[in-house]
């Protein structure tokens, strides 16, 4: 053990120590030992780097935790939550959805096994999330698809459309004021969420290539798309608020069906009338070309040909 020696200590330094010392009952050499340690610690040991599958593994089982969280928090399962929390009855609970171990998910969630990809591919469609995300953490939890003018497969995904239902959603105020969300749930209780924000708006600003495709758009609703079940809102955004764009991705898409800044609107069926919105002055052409195409099943007026 190596020895410290010191001279010429202050008479009042040495007088303190020692008081130290009598009033812990130890030793000047114990006191001084103490002392020193207390003000010399160790250095903290070196943390082992990570590898980049050890690294891999602890992000995505931070991830699925995460994506548990969200779920929990939008209110997917419907049931009673523990403050949004996860643990040993939440895994047991998805692992009975997802049909697997919850040893196995636990094992994820805490980075000590690995999430396959096919594990990710079955929780993305189980929970309508993104298995991109869950693997790399690119994008965003629930995927969004930018329906741009190829919105039709969007709502006419496949012949048979019967118990499909669509919330087609105008974000009133903030930055993305005039914005569309398109909601989407099939039969079995899947949810996808569109959105429009480049090729047209909601509101007045447009030019003539935005006016054009509204108008496209709303004629392939009125004409392909009548005997879908379709629902119109409004979407109250403004400051202090979560913007719906924003939220969009973050959430799960049933989170914008239980929101009480969601109320029902006639925007869509007036529109596909040619009767003009207060927020949309500058569509009146447009809208009468609309309102002169009839309604699928429908009869014309005398004189009018279809």
């Amino acid at each position: 053990m190596a020895k410290i020696q010191a001279r010429n200590v202050d008479d009042a330094l040495f007088a303190r120590i020692e008081q130290s010392a009598m009033k812990n009952e130890r030793s000047m050499e114990g006191e001084i030992r103490l002392a020193l340690a207390a003000t010399y610690p160790p250095p903290e040991q070196i943390a082992r780097r990570l590898s980049l599958r050890e690294s891999w593994l602890k992000e995505t089982g931070q991830r699925f935790l995460t994506l548990l969280e969200k779920l929990q928090a939008d209110n997917y399962f419907q049931e009673y939550s523990r403050d949004n929390r996860t643990g040993v009855p939440e895994l047991v609970r998805a692992a009975r959805l997802l049909q697997v171990s919850p040893g196995l998910l636990m094992d994820i969630s805490e980075g000590r096994q690995e999430l396959s990809v096919a594990l990710a591919e079955t929780i993305a469609v189980r929970f309508d999330a993104s298995a991109d995300w869950l693997l790399t953490g690119c994008g965003r939890p629930f995927p969004v698809r930018s329906l741009g003018d190829n919105y039709h497969d969007f709502f006419l995904p496949q012949e048979d459309m019967t118990g499909w239902r669509f919330d087609l959603m105008r974000i009133c105020g903030g930055r993305h004021d005039a914005t569309l969300l398109c909601l989407r749930q099939s039969p079995d209780g899947h949810f996808s969420l569109g959105a429009v924000s480049a090729e047209f708006v909601l509101g007045d600003g447009m030019g003539g290539t935005g006016r054009g495709k509204l108008q496209d758009f709303l004629i392939f609703i009125k004409t392909s798309c009548s005997s879908l079940r379709l629902d119109a809102y409004e979407f109250e955004d403004g400051e202090g608020l979560e913007s719906g764009w924003d939220a969009a991705g973050q959430h799960h898409p049933v989170w914008f069906q239980r929101l009480i800044r969601r109320s029902p609107s006639r925007w869509l069926i007036d529109m596909l009338r040619g009767e003009s919105p207060a927020w949309m002055t500058d569509f009146g052409y447009e809208l009468k070309e609309i309102a002169a195409i009839p309604f699928p099943g429908t009869v014309p007026d005398k004189g009018e040909t279809v």
